[in-house]
């Protein structure tokens, strides 16, 4: 029985000239692009379905499918999980098309664990020439993943009117004049900024709400949190208070170690 898959790819020409054999090989031959066609479209259906849920543009859709079909035609991650090279493909979209998403986001979205997700990502990154050191930077500030650019998603998926967020963004960057909350992660800033933000307008959101958008646990949430309230009279401007929008009187005090 060994070798016996090899019997759909090899067949002989010599039939006395009549032709079967030949028409048998392209059969075979169809046979295996049809499987090829399949699996390709079901790589395209998934990747669909993951920006869309993740609420990315259709450009991104469309540039990791290109990746994927290249990764597929290429052989470049043969063995790998068909969710790992389909994350990668959707990291390297994403950044790409200078869209913020974080390399733990990717991993929270597909479930996929973030060693194969690098494994994946670094042999891709060696096959398109792509440059070195996205994973590093993707977890940590800059233009296209600094935690101004995840509010607006985050706002979104918690239902949050734009003050909150406009707000929010204000704190964070008062913030970062001060040094507060200096090394975090933008996620947990994000999260932490949201969770401190909600409690001085009155508009509350659990932590497990914010911990579930945000993709951090909510003791992280709560350290952030704990750094702003700390330094509540540097973050919170006079003029939301004298206009009615915030109450210091409204941050609670968090204990919790």
């Amino acid at each position: 029985m060994e070798g016996m898959e090899q019997l759909d790819t090899v067949i002989s020409f010599r039939d006395g000239g009549s032709g079967i054999a030949r028409e048998l090989q392209r059969a075979a031959s169809r046979s295996q692009n049809s499987r090829s066609e399949r699996n390709l479209l079901t790589a395209f259906r998934d990747i669909a379905s993951w920006c869309d849920q993740f609420s990315l543009p259709k450009t991104i859709s469309d540039i990791a499918k290109q990746l994927y079909r290249r990764s597929d035609e290429e052989k470049l991650l043969r063995g790998k999980p068909l969710d790992a090279v389909i994350a990668a493909c959707i990291f390297i979209a994403c950044r790409q098309a200078h869209v913020p998403r974080t390399f733990r986001e990717i991993c929270n979205l597909t479930h996929v664990s973030k060693k194969i997700l690098g494994q994946c990502y670094k042999a891709l990154e060696q096959a398109f020439n792509l440059s070195p050191g996205a994973i590093a930077a993707s977890n940590q500030t800059s233009s296209t993943t600094g935690p101004e650019n995840l509010l607006v998603r985050y706002c979104n998926h918690l239902d949050l009117p734009a003050s909150v967020q406009s707000i929010t963004s204000d704190i964070i960057v008062a913030a970062r004049l001060h040094g507060i909350a200096d090394g975090r992660s933008p996620v947990s800033i994000a999260g932490g900024a949201i969770y401190f933000t909600c409690h001085l307008l009155g508009k509350i959101k659990s932590l497990r709400d914010i911990s579930s958008v945000a993709g951090v646990s909510e003791g992280t949430i709560r350290l952030v949190y704990r750094l702003y309230y700390a330094e509540k009279e540097k973050l919170v401007k006079q003029e939301w208070i004298d206009e009615g929008k915030a109450k210091l009187e409204n941050l609670p005090f968090d204990s919790t170690k």
